[in-house]
């Protein structure tokens, strides 16, 4: 006979997708590895601090239909057994379990970006060639 295992994990409030998203934009180096699935390592200490993206053990129930009278009966260790393997397979979806946009983050980390590039824009770079300098480079 098969039993109902189930596991339920507390969505993240709006104030903690906030307390996420807004300080993880400075960190993320390559946005290309989280659009891809990847979860970027300079992420992972943001993430897994308590009170960030891992739930708290009062964020998670389990249920089983079986008999054992075990909280975490054998059933509901092959459900997270399940889980973990489903998260590296595909790191995202374990922003999708707390309920957290991943497109959201990214559009929050681009405009980051995007207004820290125009602060910048009128401060003269080393990396541009001065019209002497590529004169000279060139022979002209």
């Amino acid at each position: 006979m098969p039993y109902k295992a189930e596991i339920r994990i507390s969505p993240l409030s709006e104030e903690r997708c906030q307390n996420i998203i807004t300080p993880c934009g400075d960190k993320i180096q390559n946005l290309q590895k989280l659009i891809e699935g990847d979860f970027p390592e300079e992420l992972r200490e943001a993430f897994l601090q308590q009170g960030r993206l891992s739930p708290e053990p009062k964020e998670i129930a389990f249920s089983c239909s079986c008999p054992d009278w075990a909280l975490m009966c054998k059933q509901v260790a092959a459900v997270l057994y399940g889980v973990g393997a489903w998260f590296d397979e595909n790191p995202l979806l374990f922003f999708e379990l707390r309920g957290l946009d991943v497109g959201r983050l990214i559009d929050v980390t681009l405009a980051d970006r995007v207004e820290k590039m125009l602060e910048n824009a009128d401060r003269p770079s080393k990396r541009i060639i001065q019209q002497e300098d590529y004169l000279k480079i060139f022979g002209l």
